[in-house]
């Protein structure tokens, strides 16, 4: 079981985000994962965003448990990918910048 940190700043051209996993870095990634890996997203400080508010699956159960805020850590989400989860998978992170919710949807690749 690995820990994959997913680093979470705001895009300077617009309202998206710009997320790092380490392996990929851009508004569109794909983060490779195996069952069982423990997923955390980490907000960056002053990056433009107030706040991430949910991360949800969008195709299938991709987490177990679902993703939430960690007690102590502002900013840091995390979630555990299932043990059923299939290959690709899409996942919404809801976020706040000012006082305006946006969305995005990267994907997560199981079994890589």
């Amino acid at each position: 079981m690995a820990t994959i940190v997913i680093q979470v700043s705001l895009n300077a051209t617009g309202t998206g985000l710009i997320l790092n996993d380490g392996q990929s870095n851009g508004p569109d990634i794909t983060t490779n994962v195996k069952n069982g890996d423990i997923v955390k997203w980490k907000l960056i400080p002053n990056s433009g965003i107030a706040s991430i508010d949910a991360i949800h699956d969008t195709s299938t159960d991709v987490f177990n448990p679902d993703p939430a805020p960690q007690v102590g850590n502002s900013g840091i989400w995390q979630g555990t990918i299932s043990a059923s989860a299939g290959n690709s998978e899409t996942y919404c992170i809801y976020y706040t910048v000012g006082t305006t919710q946006y969305n995005q949807d990267p994907k997560i690749q199981v079994n890589v």
